[in-house]
Formats: C-alpha cells, sequence, structure tokens
C-alpha cells in the first residue's frame, strides 16, 4: 500500500503544476430512478461515463472491479462467483441461488452465471452502487448492484468504428446512428474479438487464455411529445477458454499449468436479450415507465478443476436460461418540496441444466490416498491396490475392487427450476429547510418461490456414485417453497453549503432462500442404491443491515469531485458454499460483521489534467463459527481484501491538427482469501500493476493510442479457491488451488475514428 501512496503523491505533486483548474462536468446518474447529479444522492455509487471507459481501457465488468473502491473478485470466466462488493459474495457457481452482486442492463436483471458477463461497447455509463439495494435495483442486491447504461438511439446522424491489435489477437467495434423521421431513430453496434492463448499448459497443446465473441445491439427510439420508447435487441456468442488451477500440487511455476485438458477446455455462451422500455409523460409533475425485458440463454461449460494432470475432476456444466420481467413505476416530481417513485415487479426464470464430473476411477483413488492422508499410511496406486480396499470397504477390507470394473466416467446430476417473483417497492424524498435537508424512506416487499428438481443418475463402473454423492435418485426428486422478506430504507442528506453535503444511509438486504445444485437430503439408501424419501437440500435466506455515512464535496473551485464514506454492516445466515466428501454444498452458515472506508476521487487540476482515485479499507470478521469447532470465528471474509486501490492520471497536449494524451493507471490489491478458512494455500497475496496509455486524437475525428498492460509483468492470481474442509482436512481427491494467473505485460495499438 506504501507504494500507492507514494505514486498518488508523485500525481498530485506533478499535477499542481498548473496554474488554473479546469470544472468537473457533473456525471448524471439514474440510481434512484430519476436523472440526478451523482453528489446529490444519499447513496455510495462510483460512475463512468462510456469516454472514460474507453480511455481507462475498461472492456467488460472485470475493468469496473480495478477502478472502483470496494468492489473486488476479478474471473476470466463467464461465472460471477467472484464479484464481491464489501466483502459480500455469493461462491455458488450452481443454479439454486442468487448472485449477491446484482448486474443490471438498460435497468434490467442481467442474470446469472454464463449470462451476465458482457462486452462494453458503445457504452452511455455505468453505475456502481454499493451497499443492499433493495429499494433501488430489487432482485436480491444485497451487496450492491452494477448498472450497465448502454447509448440510445438519438437524432444525430454519425457513425464510430475502432480496431485494436495486440501480441494475442485483435478486436474490433463499430456503431452506426440514423434518425428514420422527426420521431423516430434507430443505432446498430457491434463488437468482435479474436485472440490468441497466452499461458503454457506444459502437457502440450494450445497457450491456454484464447477467446472469441461476436456481439451485436440493434436499437430503435420513439421520441413524441408524450411518450418516449427504446426497442432493444442484443445478441452474442461468446466462446473462450475455461478457468485454470494452480496448486504447490501441479508441479510447475506460478506462470504455467498442468492439465490433462490440452485444448483448455471451454466456455460457451450464446445470449439473446430483448427490451422495451416506455415511459409516459402524464403531465410536468408524473410520468409513467415500464420496462419488459426476456433473455434466453445457453451456457456449455468445461474445466480441469483438480489442477494436476491426473483425470480427477473435470468438471461441466450445460444449461438453458429463459428470463422473463416486468416492471410498472410510477414517479412523481413536482415544484414542492416532496418527489417520490413507486413501482411493481415481477418475473419468471426456468433453468435447465446437467453437471459432470469426469474423472478415471484409478487416477482418483490414487489421488484421494494423497489429499486425504489422516485416513492412508501410504498413497496408493489405483482403487485395486489393497490399501484402498481397505480404506473403501471398512469394516470389511475382505472385499476386492476387480480391475476390470475400474473406468472412466462422468458421475451426472440433471438439475431444473423454476423461479418466480413479484414485489411492491417505493421511495418517498422530503425536503426541508429551503431544500438543503433531504429525508428519504424507503422499502420493498419481496416475495419469491422457488421449484427445484434433482436427479441424480447413476455412473456404473467400480466405485459407483460416490463425488459428493453416494446413491442414485429414482428419478428426478422435487421441493419448492417460498420466500418474503420486507427491506426498509433510511436515508438523511444534509447540504452544508454549495459545494458539501453529508449523508445517513440505513439499509436492510435480503436475499432469498434457495436449493444446493450438487445436494439431495435422503432418509437412506435401499438395497439396489436409491435414495430413500429424497429431497433438495434447501437453504434460507440471508440478511445483512447495513449503516453508512458519506461526505460529498465538490473543492477547488469545482474542479475536484470528492466522496468518502464510512460504513458498518452486520451479516447473517451467509449462503456458501461449504466442501464436504466431495460435493459444494451451499449451506447457511455463521454470521460476519465489517466496516470500512471508501474515497472515491475525480479530479481536474488543469485544463489538460485528470485525475481518478479510488481507495477501500475494509475490515470483514466472522463472528459465529461456520461449523462448530471449526476455528473459523475470527476469520475474514473471503475476496476481502484490507487495502485496494487505483490511480489514474490524464494530461493532454494541444499539437497541430489535434491533441496528444497520456494516460498512466496503477491498481493494487492487497492479500485476498479464497474462503472462510483463511488457508494460506489459497490465499493471493498483495499484487500491484501499471498500465501505460499514449495517444493522439486528429482534429478530423480520427485517432490512434499505444498501450502496454502490466509494464512491470507483475504475476499474480485472481483469485483462490478453498476445497478443503474448514478444518483443512480431506479434500477427497482435490485441494486448495489458485485461479487464473494474470495475463503478463501486453502491448497493443488502437485506432478510432468517427464520422
Amino acid at each position: 500500500m506504501k507504494k500507492f501512496f507514494k505514486l498518488s503523491a508523485l500525481s498530485l505533486a506533478v499535477a499542481s503544476t498548473s496554474a488554473y483548474s479546469a470544472v468537473l462536468e457533473e456525471m448524471i446518474v439514474t440510481v434512484q430512478k430519476r436523472e440526478q447529479t451523482l453528489q446529490d444522492i444519499p447513496v455510495a455509487v462510483s460512475a463512468f461515463n462510456g469516454d472514460e471507459m474507453v480511455n481507462m481501457g475498461v472492456g467488460d465488468i472485470r475493468g469496473l472491479v480495478d477502478l472502483t473502491p470496494g468492489f473486488n473478485g476479478k474471473t476470466e470466466d463467464s461465472f460471477i462467483d467472484a464479484l464481491a462488493i464489501r466483502g459480500i459474495v455469493t461462491n455458488d457457481f450452481g443454479i439454486g441461488g442468487d448472485p449477491s452482486v446484482a448486474i443490471f442492463v438498460d435497468n434490467v436483471w442481467a442474470g446469472r452465471n454464463g449470462g451476465v458477463q458482457m462486452a462494453f461497447y458503445d457504452m452511455a455509463r455505468a453505475e456502481v452502487v454499493k451497499g443492499p439495494q433493495s429499494t433501488l435495483f430489487g432482485r436480491n442486491a444485497i451487496a450492491g448492484g452494477i448498472n450497465v447504461i448502454t447509448n440510445e438511439p438519438n437524432e444525430l446522424e454519425e457513425g464510430a468504428i475502432a480496431v485494436t491489435i495486440d501480441e494475442h489477437g485483435y478486436d474490433a467495434d463499430g456503431m452506426v446512428n440514423v434518425p428514420l423521421t422527426d420521431d423516430w431513430f434507430f443505432r446498430a453496434a457491434a463488437y468482435t474479438k479474436d485472440a490468441d492463448g497466452w499461458l503454457e499448459n506444459v502437457q502440450g497443446g494450445d497457450d491456454v487464455g484464447k477467446s472469441e465473441i461476436l456481439s451485436t445491439r440493434f436499437g430503435l427510439k420513439y421520441a413524441g411529445e408524450d411518450v418516449e420508447a427504446v426497442f432493444r435487441l442484443g445478441y452474442e456468442d461468446r466462446e473462450q477458454d475455461a478457468s485454470v488451477y494452480w496448486s504447490a500440487d501441479s508441479g510447475v511455476p506460478q506462470d504455467k499449468i498442468n492439465s490433462d485438458l490440452l485444448d483448455g477446455g471451454h466456455d460457451k455462451s450464446e445470449i439473446l436479450t430483448l427490451q422495451a422500455n416506455v415511459s409516459w409523460f402524464i403531465n410536468s409533475d408524473y410520468s409513467m415507465t415500464s420496462v419488459t425485458a426476456y433473455k434466453t440463454y445457453d451456457f456449455d461449460y468445461l474445466e480441469d478443476y483438480d489442477s494436476i494432470p491426473l483425470q480427477v475432476n473435470n468438471y461441466s456444466q450445460e444449461q438453458e436460461v429463459d428470463y422473463l420481467s416486468q416492471e410498472f413505476r410510477l414517479v412523481y416530481e413536482g415544484e414542492g418540496n416532496i418527489t417520490w417513485f413507486a413501482g411493481i415487479s415481477a418475473y419468471q426464470e426456468d433453468i435447465d441444466a446437467t453437471f459432470g464430473s469426469t474423472y478415471n476411477e484409478d487416477d482418483l483413488c490414487a489421488r484421494i490416498s494423497q489429499t486425504d492422508t489422516e485416513d492412508f499410511a501410504t498413497p496408493v496406486t489405483g482403487c485395486s491396490d489393497p490399501v484402498f480396499e481397505e480404506y473403501w470397504f471398512d469394516p470389511d477390507p475382505a472385499e476386492d475392487i476387480p480391475q476390470s470394473d475400474i473406468i472412466t466416467k462422468t458421475e451426472t446430476n440433471i438439475d431444473s427450476i423454476k423461479a418466480t417473483g413479484w414485489s411492491v417497492y417505493g421511495d418517498l424524498n422530503l425536503m426541508f429547510m429551503d431544500s438543503r435537508l433531504g429525508v428519504t424512506i424507503g422499502g420493498r416487499y419481496t416475495l419469491d418461490k422457488k421449484e427445484m428438481e434433482i436427479e441424480f443418475l447413476d455412473s456404473g463402473g467400480a466405485l459407483g456414485n460416490n463425488f459428493g454423492f453416494e446413491f442414485i435418485t429414482p428419478g428426478p426428486v422435487k421441493d419448492d417453497d417460498e420466500w418474503s422478506q420486507f427491506t426498509p430504507r433510511l436515508a438523511v442528506n444534509f447540504d452544508v453549503n454549495d459545494e458539501i453535503s453529508v449523508y445517513y444511509n440505513v439499509a436492510k438486504g435480503y436475499k432469498t432462500g434457495g436449493y444446493s445444485t450438487f445436494g439431495v437430503d435422503n432418509d437412506g439408501v435401499d438395497n439396489e442404491g436409491f435414495a430413500i424419501n429424497a429431497r433438495p437440500v434447501a437453504f434460507d435466506p440471508e440478511e445483512t443491515t447495513n449503516n453508512e455515512i458519506g461526505v460529498k464535496a465538490r473543492l477547488l473551485d469545482g474542479s475536484m469531485q470528492l466522496n468518502v464514506t464510512y460504513f458498518t454492516y452486520t451479516y447473517t445466515d451467509l449462503q456458501l458454499v461449504i466442501f464436504e466428501s466431495g460435493s459444494s454444498l451451499v449451506k447457511n452458515v455463521g454470521e460476519a460483521e465489517a466496516d470500512g472506508v471508501e474515497v472515491d476521487m475525480n479530479w481536474t487540476p488543469g485544463e489538460n489534467w485528470q485525475i481518478r482515485a479510488a481507495a477501500a479499507w475494509l475490515d470483514t470478521e466472522i463472528t459465529e463459527e461456520i461449523e462448530a469447532g471449526d476455528g473459523t470465528k475470527g476469520n475474514k471474509l473471503q475476496i476481502a481484501p484490507e487495502f485496494s486501490g487505483s490511480w489514474m492520471t490524464t494530461y493532454t497536449v494541444p499539437v497541430e491538427g489535434g491533441e496528444v494524451h497520456v494516460t498512466g493507471t496503477y491498481i493494487y490489491q492487497g492479500e485476498v482469501f479464497g474462503g472462510p478458512g483463511n488457508f494460506e494455500s489459497a490465499k493471493i497475496e498483495e499484487w500491484e500493476q501499471i498500465d501505460l496509455r499514449l495517444g493522439y486524437s486528429s482534429d478530423d475525428d480520427w485517432g490512434v493510442t499505444l498501450w502496454v498492460e502490466n509494464i512491470t509483468n507483475e504475476e499474480y492470481f485472481e483469485r483462490g479457491w478453498e476445497n478443503r474442509d474448514t478444518n483443512n482436512s480431506g479434500g477427497y481427491g482435490l485441494t486448495n488451488t489458485l485461479v487464473w494467473p494474470n495475463r503478463p505485460r501486453t502491448a497493443g495499438v488502437t485506432f478510432d475514428m468517427r464520422f
């Protein structure tokens, strides 16, 4: 962290040499369902407009992680089980739960693993809202919400294109906007990427990290006198390599992997979205908005989960998702001291999924003897080894496992879920003392229902079903339940003067219950191996109460925007993946609390300077053990670094026919644990990264930018993953791992043109 402050001080010293400051442009956001400046809302928000994201090299959600205080957990794949805001994360990679960090695209819930990651192009802005957002965003936004806004069609006749070429491949995006009539406008945008891998697999095959993406968006807008409507259609087809894992047992340096999947596995998504946003301006005070959305996507995934070349567990997931939502919202913005909004929303989500663990039985038996050493005096060579037979058939070691029965196979469970829900919500804002004091009272009542089916198939072989479930089910087994909750919010905002305001915000957070994707409760097993009275493993909702105090200031004659937030929360009934006997089960476990400080600064110390800085301090603690006697009490939450921050400085030099701009970015993250056990073998050490961009923008609307990411070639991992139990024992063939080494130093060039 010292390096971060040293670089900050250096940048400040350089920037302050400017003799005058430039006034910052107001950032307009729609967090509270109406247009407001970023400084006017009593909520902790980090916002970036489209041009800023291009200049900072933000290509997707992962770029926002680096530049937003309190937002952590980059992920290279299509999962979002690592995204955390203020230490609250959903590490469930199945389908029975919901994300704690809710992501919205054009005000519509974007979904879950496989369907959320999207390429950023032709963007209007992105808003990262921290703390529970049940009132403002809904759908289980217990940690916070990310609202991504794409550009709407408009009255201008314009277009743009950008092409980037780097050491690994290329990407390109383009946009065209056409006014059709005085009231109707059309906009089309597209993005494509083709990148080779950059991570060597010592077993051979192509380098890992390949990615191919094709994405398109079409928009049609009607702007009448009393009605405004935007219709959107989006399609994205992405194919990339799956996640890779490294452990001390991999037997290779940290910049390589040792995997039996020579093609890198696969991570494929095909996503279609349809959306209609219609607003009626009833009169000067009232407006009604309808948001209708449909999203469908297929997700096909295969990874080498065990981090070694033995075929111990190649994890696969295939799913088909259909999501339909409808929201109606009434907003009142009169000339008096009262503004409010009220709404109702409903959704239906249908998911069909197949999960598999593929392994060679001999490889698994040998690996179990290496990870579960408390059960073995010596390692074994395979399933028919007498030492393993004694372990497997205890207390009847006289039995044996014929070598002819040992096969390579897949244990499969088939899951389906139908989730429905509705909510009513509202916010009332009262202004006092000539509008210097504002009080906001809000709340949301939510009801969710889930119907879950799980079927465990017979995998055969010498071992039968054993990787987490030692039985088969007599067809699909079912359960359903519903959960409801009222989540209130109170915020008080006071303008100390025209430049400084302070606020207090207390909010209740709630995330609905669900079902574990990989677990079934039963009352025993019959003689044929079928589970008796089987039903899906259910878990209850989790809750949090968040208090925060913030200061929002415009300083130095309007050239600096400085926001500081202190927060504290309690977190109960955490929904966490707990590893038991080879299976990843979601359970309600323990309690936790946290407090922290977030700083967000945007400063233009001179007309040629632009500085953005973000910093966060976070202290989390598990206050109730995950399981009795497991030693987790006092541990940190996972993906919750004590310190993290970033600093970006841009300097622009006018030249003949255009301008030259230089941008330097520094990113720092402190150590991060991979799970509640806080095991060293799944801990990410602190890391830092420096990026540099040098560009020229012509007055003739074209430009070129040279850039280098990770100039110092820093090596780090994105996150860790705990596969051993909370006492750091067991593992059932798996060990604690580190996930995705970062990309090495990479240089490239970007050409862009507007017309």
